[in-house]
């Protein structure tokens, strides 16, 4: 669950998104759940340190294409930004 404390809103094709940002030693860590339903599935994105608040949608949008249930449980989806997309995480690639 995200606190709200320190996270943020936004709203995307009417759905209010709630996210925080965390540096990690390897980059900036992007997580992302569906606001009106804390707890929810999270989306968890590794993006480079120098973290840009344009990839938000984008982040999102990768995320609903390709298994991301925002207001549903479950386990996080884990994504990776690459130069110009986004790319699922394979088991072995996930922080433990």
């Amino acid at each position: 669950m995200i606190p709200r404390k320190g996270s943020k809103v936004m709203c995307l094709d009417d759905v209010q998104y709630r996210w925080i940002a965390y540096s990690t030693p390897k980059g900036t860590e992007v997580r992302i759940e569906a606001a009106e339903i804390p707890g929810s599935q999270m989306l968890i994105a590794q993006v480079p340190k120098l973290f840009n608040l344009k990839w938000i949608p984008d982040i999102i949008d990768f995320g609903l294409e390709n298994g991301w249930e925002a207001g549903d449980e479950g386990e996080p989806l884990y994504i990776r930004k690459n130069r110009d997309t986004f790319r699922l995480l394979e088991d072995h690639e996930i922080p433990e």
